[in-house]
């Protein structure tokens, strides 16, 4: 019979196995442009790397069965040194683009997100735009309206 203080430090050794590792084969297919994609978000959102501002998380909802989906919110604010942290629902394949042809005359726009599959993985943006607004959209279900608009202020 195994001692409950024994137990006890078994269980601490397997939680220590299980939770530790390297997770740079989660960031590896990262997209270019400061984009990074993290497997799962945890409680508070991180901040990307070298930034100096808020962090704005923008769900990725799967609607009519995987067919549609929408951004919540789908407009939002931002200052430079922001960070926008995309999370998806797990419900259907998401990602994040800037597209030129939306975004006439913009410079520096961020490279097409890989696309987001599981629940809670997500892609963080930070913002080094111009002050102006933006239009972003989730490619694979632009066509039934999964678009947002991003307003950077001076």
């Amino acid at each position: 019979m195994i001692s409950s203080r024994l137990a006890s430090v078994l269980a601490l050794s397997l939680l220590a196995a299980c939770g530790g590792g390297d997770d740079k084969a989660a960031t590896a297919d990262a997209p270019a442009g400061g984009a990074e994609t993290t497997p799962a978000a945890p409680p508070a959102a991180p901040t990307a790397a070298g930034a100096t501002g808020d962090t704005i998380t923008i769900r990725m909802v799967t609607t009519q069965a995987g067919a549609a989906g929408q951004f919540e919110p789908a407009e939002v604010s931002a200052r430079p040194g922001d960070v926008l942290h995309f999370v998806a629902d797990g419900g259907a394949a998401h990602n994040v683009d800037f597209p030129a042809a939306e975004n006439a005359g913009a410079a520096g726009l961020p490279a097409p997100s890989t696309y987001l599959v599981a629940a809670d993985q997500a892609v963080d943006v930070p913002v080094t735009f111009a002050p102006g607004t933006y239009t972003f959209q989730c490619d694979p279900h632009v066509a039934t309206g999964m678009k947002g608009k991003l307003t950077v202020a001076g």
